[in-house]
């Protein structure tokens, strides 16, 4: 089963990186300044593209582009221009960090990306995930330099940033006034920095020849129905026998909830983060018999079921087919009981003496599961319908006997907005 959906997984990776052509209606800006209107290939790069595809029309032959070999190429509402630029490259993550206010640069040729473009520019640049940006000077284009560290104080190690990008806009935008509050408050990325360069703007009473607008995550909510079909299997059972004697064969019981995906921005909202809320329940039953002799023997009969109201979160890749989207996913389940129902009737016979005795199946349960969930689907207009995998630790409240339970799902989505 999990080779299955790793194998879709990365077949839909290997498909988005070598096939999607996307031409569209853009430009090129050659280094003698005529521009060539044509075709680009659009990827709605999250980092920026290394060499662009280009054509004069639909049926040309493609031709492709690095930073130098053109100034400046532009597709939709998208700017960018070819230089050799410095880049700050050190390495900052909660387990490597640097310790030191000095920037690590090395030169690299690249294509920027304008952010606000006319008298005064911003332009950027991801790589790796990492964000830097520049100002253009004449035809020369300024690392803003920025970093983070960490200093020792008292024995602590405690966040410090250099921000010499404030000094280098103070000195850029001039001595506006109405500048000296935001460049105090502005924060390195993309968002705040934009927003220093609009008041520039406004207080020099201009107007920026271009502003490339804002992508906003899109929020969608619709409703979830479907079937489950569970199962549970023990392990570390010494002291539990009965539990495998019982035997519980699988349960199928519908499922209901509401979702909400966050669409993110850049790579055509390939990546979304979706979020559920779904309730979903088992109830098992089994029997058992324990027979020395006829005179000596019991019966046993058991019923265990939950009901969990789950919230779900998981990472989903989405690609395009024709009319359609298929889809993987894979996140975490935590779960939280709202109903229990946890039983076990033993009538036991000893030669002449007979008894019942009703208890618990066990005698400490816990509300909380844990699992993880894999799943992989289709979308079509309103509708995905989706076939999910998912692997909880049980209602054992024993450290010494565990549970493990599988889940299969059927569901079907409809989205409200």
């Amino acid at each position: 089963m999990r080779f299955i959906f790793v194998f879709v997984f990365f077949t839909l990776i290997f498909n988005e990186a070598v096939s999607q052509e996307k031409y569209l209606p853009g430009y090129v800006k050659t280094l003698d300044g005529e521009i060539v209107p044509g075709l680009i290939d659009y990827r709605n790069w999250d980092n920026n593209p290394k060499n662009v595809f280009f054509k004069q029309e639909q049926q040309g032959i493609a031709e492709v582009y690095k930073a130098l070999d053109i100034a400046e190429f532009g597709v939709l509402d998208e700017i960018y221009v070819g230089a050799v630029v410095e880049k700050e490259v050190t390495t900052n993550t909660v387990y490597v960090h640097s310790e030191s206010s000095a920037l690590q640069v090395r030169m690299d040729t690249v294509f920027l990306q304008t952010l606000v473009g006319g008298e005064k520019s911003l332009l950027g640049m991801k790589s790796s995930g990492k964000q830097n940006f520049y100002i253009k000077e004449g035809n020369n284009y300024t690392l803003l330099k920025y970093k983070w560290f960490l200093v020792e104080q008292n024995g602590t190690q405690l966040k410090d940033e250099n921000l010499t990008y404030k000094r280098q806009l103070a000195s850029y935008l001039g001595n506006c006034l109405h500048m000296i509050a935001p460049l105090e408050g502005a924060s390195y990325d993309s968002k705040s920095l934009e927003n220093i360069f609009l008041k520039y703007y406004e207080c020099t009473g201009g107007v920026p020849a271009f502003r490339k607008v804002r992508e906003k995550v899109i929020v969608e909510l619709g409703i979830v129905t479907g079937a489950s079909s569970t199962s549970l299997s023990f392990y570390q059972t010494e002291g539990f026998e009965d539990l495998l004697s019982f035997n519980f064969p699988s349960t199928y019981d519908l499922v209901a909830g509401v979702f909400l995906d966050v669409l993110l921005p850049r790579n055509e909202r390939k990546w979304s983060i979706y979020n559920e809320l779904l309730y979903t329940s088992y109830t098992v039953s089994g029997s058992f018999q324990d027979i020395t002799n006829e005179n000596d023997y019991r019966n046993v009969e058991g019923k265990l079921g939950f009901g969990y109201l789950k919230v779900n979160n998981m990472l989903r890749y989405r690609y395009q087919l024709d009319n359609f989207k298929v889809f993987v996913n894979g996140g975490i389940s935590n779960g939280f009981a709202l109903s229990e129902t946890n039983k076990k009737s033993t009538f036991r016979k000893f030669y002449t003496s007979e008894t019942n005795d009703d208890g618990k199946i066990l005698k400490e349960t816990r509300s909380y599961e844990q699992g993880v969930i894999i799943g992989l689907g289709a979308t079509k207009g309103r509708l995905t319908g989706e076939f999910r995998y998912e692997r909880g630790n049980g209602m054992s409240a024993y450290t010494a006997f565990g549970v493990r339970v599988e889940r299969y799902f059927l569901l079907l989505n409809y989205r409200l907005n």
